[in-house]
């Protein structure tokens, strides 16, 4: 099968709100309009609905109410404000595919983007708004199975229920992997190549591409992600840690033992975009 395919068998692919695309598309702009960005939000009445809910969560712990979102900026700084929106626009892009747990796929993406993030900061080896936008973009390729290839995307999950790696069970039945198929959507919606090249390496970034440390960061975050929300100890999470790719970006186990916890804290007001 050719990813074209694929396509062809979604009758309607994902669709980007428009000022989530802008700001995607403004991720490494320096310049760029904070007042004009603030505009955008506020015209895109569920997004900002979603985004003040959020910034006025228990999370943030605000002294007071945020009725506008020229108000969250000020209280938030654009950076912080700018992944709310993204993420809050990107759980929006899709609500219903057979077969798929939306919250819980959501879920899964919300907090790989949110870890990448953090990772980031942490090992110094790439921009963290890029890096939380990736993590949230890097799981839509599995999506993109379920909604184009429904039996197949089955015997996929077959495969990995009996021990094959996610990765090469793609390979085996659809010939390509989805992280391949995510690079292709981005490319379609002509995002920044910095987010499709590392999702297009992310599953095994080792083999596919070393030295783009973002794809390293993405596979750890997703494996700390999935351990996450088995509720997993420190000890079973580190067990099984993908170390060589940790080394990939200069993170260890004592980086790990340092910082997890506060990771997974940073991370937890991020379940609000589900709700």
């Amino acid at each position: 099968m050719q990813i074209s395919e694929l396509f062809d068998q979604i009758e309607q692919l994902p669709m980007v709100p428009e000022v989530v695309r802008t700001l995607i598309m403004q991720l490494n702009d320096p310049d760029i309009d904070l007042n004009s960005v603030a505009a955008d939000v506020a015209k895109d009445q569920v997004i900002s609905l979603k985004v003040l809910k959020i910034v006025n969560s228990a999370h943030f712990g605000l002294s007071r109410k945020i009725s506008s979102i020229d108000e969250a900026v000020v209280m938030l700084g654009m950076a912080k404000l700018k992944n709310i929106v993204v993420a809050s626009g990107l759980t929006s892009s899709v609500h219903h595919v057979v077969g798929m747990d939306m919250k819980k796929f959501w879920q899964e993406s919300i907090y790989i983007a949110g870890i990448a993030k953090e990772l980031a900061i942490l090992a110094d080896e790439s921009d963290p708004d890029a890096a939380f936008t990736a993590g949230l973009l890097s799981t839509i390729g599995s999506l993109l199975i379920v909604m184009g290839v429904p039996s197949q995307s089955i015997v996929i999950k077959d495969k990995q229920d009996a021990g094959m790696g996610g990765y090469e069970a793609e390979l085996e039945v659809l010939g390509f992997s989805s992280g391949n198929l995510a690079s292709n959507l981005i490319e379609k919606w002509r995002f920044p190549h910095i987010l499709g090249d590392a999702i297009f390496a992310y599953q095994k970034p080792l083999l596919l591409a070393k030295d783009n440390a973002l794809a390293s960061l993405l596979n750890l975050a997703q494996y700390l992600a999935r351990e996450k929300l088995k509720s997993s100890d420190f000890d079973t999470i580190m067990a099984s840690f993908p170390y060589d790719v940790a080394n990939n970006v200069g993170l260890n186990h004592e980086a790990m033992e340092c910082h997890l916890d506060s990771i997974f804290v940073e991370i937890s007001g991020l379940d609000e975009l589900l709700n």
